[in-house]
């Protein structure tokens, strides 16, 4: 396994040269965000997606998220966020570029150009007859050098432990848990906060928060409890 240790300043992701190429050869591995570690692959590699799915234990039936390059990659790969209309809707697209990147994921309607692979197919109501994924713009110098030297985005999910649902902060643990189970490369960007991203699912009447974490509440989104209310 490839372990590549960088500055967060920036000042040398030349190391990260082949973290890239790794990722462009189907490889499996782990990369800093702006939140916790996220195991990633090529988007398009189906092979690499189920490899990695294997790795992090997880079901066919969980939906993965991608990290994207830029908001042009959210609007290719899911049906975008609301423009508003002149029935007074709110311009959420406007509200969401002010602060992405940033530490949000959010839950929008798959496109058609986003692989069968990345989306939940359950029985339930809610997933019946919707394709949805979440998408992130994570605000981390390490993340985004990896994605702008690529041509499309990553799958991701977050590290956990295998056992518990905590999340490993330290990448030193990370690689000791999961090179044995067939990790290829762990992108070391120093240990961090046990503070996941925000999540907002755009596809109801209002952007709701279904996780608080690092990304604050602002004035447009709603909780369950407030919809309650």
């Amino acid at each position: 396994m490839l372990r590549v240790k960088v500055e967060p300043s920036g000042e040398d992701f030349w190391k990260l040269d082949p973290v890239v190429d790794l990722i462009n050869s189907g490889a499996v591995g782990v990369i800093p965000t702006d939140t916790v570690y996220s195991i990633v692959c090529d988007l398009s590699n189906n092979d690499s997606i189920e490899r990695l799915r294997r790795i992090k234990g997880i079901v066919d039936s969980k939906p993965l998220s991608i990290l994207c390059r830029s908001l042009r990659d959210i609007d290719t790969y899911t049906t975008g966020f609301p423009l508003g209309t002149n029935q007074g809707q709110a311009n959420i697209f406007r509200a969401v570029k002010r602060i992405l990147p940033g530490p949000y994921t959010f839950i929008l309607p798959a496109a058609k150009e986003l692989p069968k692979q990345c989306i939940k197919h359950g029985s339930s109501t809610r997933y019946a007859k919707r394709r949805q994924v979440g998408v992130r713009m994570p605000d981390d110098p390490i993340c985004q050098a990896i994605l702008q030297s690529l041509e499309e985005p990553l799958i991701c999910t977050s590290v956990k432990y295998l056992s518990e649902d905590e999340w490993i902060l330290d990448p030193v643990y990370i690689a000791d848990i999961y090179e044995p189970l067939g990790l290829d490369f762990i992108v070391d960007g120093g240990a961090r906060i046990d503070d996941p991203s925000t999540v907002v699912d755009m596809t109801g009447s209002y952007p709701t928060i279904i996780r608080q974490g690092k990304g604050p509440k602002l004035d447009w989104m709603v909780t369950g409890t407030d919809q309650e209310a």
